[in-house]
């Protein structure tokens, strides 16, 4: 399984997991000029935008770790202009990370869900 291919996966099986666990799926795969949000569901009334990190084996570290404070900014950018196009500036969000580990075959391990992965800084020109 290429690169690509194990994106796409992982952000399918995500989906399906985070429908399972209640939320409800938006849309998937926003892109921006400042980067792309793998998906953007809700829960309850919290609109969340996900990263979704499908690893094969942890040898380059984990999801989390792969989420780095740019990357982090570009999401959050990402995140305000679907808000912005959407008139949702006022509604509530949040950022969630789900790692995913697949074995040698591309086949679900295991999983793990960040709630919060990291937050906007108030005050803070993004």
């Amino acid at each position: 399984m290429q690169r690509k291919e194990l994106g796409d996966f992982g952000e399918a099986l995500a989906g399906k997991i985070l429908e399972h666990k209640g939320y409800v799926i938006l849309d998937r795969n926003f892109r921006t000029s400042y980067g792309e949000v793998d998906l953007v569901a809700k829960e309850g009334e919290v609109l969340v935008f996900v990263e979704v990190k499908a690893r094969r084996s942890w040898s380059y570290g984990s999801g989390a770790e792969a989420v780095t404070r740019t990357k982090q900014q570009r999401l959050i950018r990402a995140a305000l202009l679907y808000m912005f196009r959407r008139g949702w500036q006022n509604r509530p969000c949040r950022f969630d990370l789900l790692e995913l580990e697949l074995d040698k075959e591309g086949k679900p391990r295991s999983y793990r869900l960040l709630k919060n992965a990291f937050v906007l800084e108030r005050g803070k020109n993004y």
